[in-house]
């Protein structure tokens, strides 16, 4: 990903700083990360089990969302289903 500083959008505020830019990731990147597929990222964030950052249309990961995908993709592994996994989420 290229490390110059960007803006994100997070809601309707916007930040620009060159600290964040360290810590954010592609979908690419994040998919190559957890040895997930693109999609896979994708139909996560439409079940909204995780929703990133966009900078335009970019997806924008930080190291709190990864956190979340290794959990999805753990818990996936268990066998339990994506409205399982919402549901766990939504009690903690």
């Amino acid at each position: 990903m290229n490390k110059d500083i960007f803006t994100l959008s997070v809601g309707n505020e916007k930040k620009k700083t060159q600290e964040e830019s360290r810590k954010l990731y592609t979908i690419n990147e994040v998919a190559k990360m957890l040895g997930v597929h693109q999609q896979t990222l994708r139909n996560w964030e439409r079940k909204k089990l995780v929703i990133p950052l966009r900078a335009g249309s970019r997806r924008i990961y930080t190291d709190k969302h990864i956190n979340m995908c290794k959990r999805i993709r753990e818990y996936s592994g268990r066998g339990i289903s994506l409205k399982g996994i919402r549901e766990l989420f939504n009690r903690i």
